[in-house]
């Protein structure tokens, strides 16, 4: 019974780790994608820098047991822009 218990300790702090590894790795790749589109205007970069993380933690909704982590791309464009000049918009 112990070991059975340990397993599924151990197993849910791996997935709940894999959560937070996709998280980290998707807010790296994003910034790094909108750093790129600011094609070198310094304000642009600015505002990526000073406002990405308080919008992204805001966008992003880590998903549930039969749900994907995700990022609300219209929620985080909005705050973005809400936050500094307008510089992104989301087509679809």
């Amino acid at each position: 019974m112990g070991k059975r218990v340990l397993f599924g300790v151990l197993a849910g702090v791996v997935a709940l780790g894999m959560k937070f590894y996709n998280k980290s790795s998707d807010s790296q790749e994003l910034k790094t994608h909108l750093v790129s589109l600011c094609a070198g205007n310094s304000r642009c970069v600015q505002s990526v820098e000073t406002n990405f993380e308080p919008c992204f933690d805001q966008a992003y909704k880590m998903g549930g047991r039969r749900q994907a982590s995700h990022l609300q791309s219209d929620e985080f464009i909005m705050c973005m822009n809400n936050r500094g000049a307008s510089y992104f918009k989301v087509s679809k």
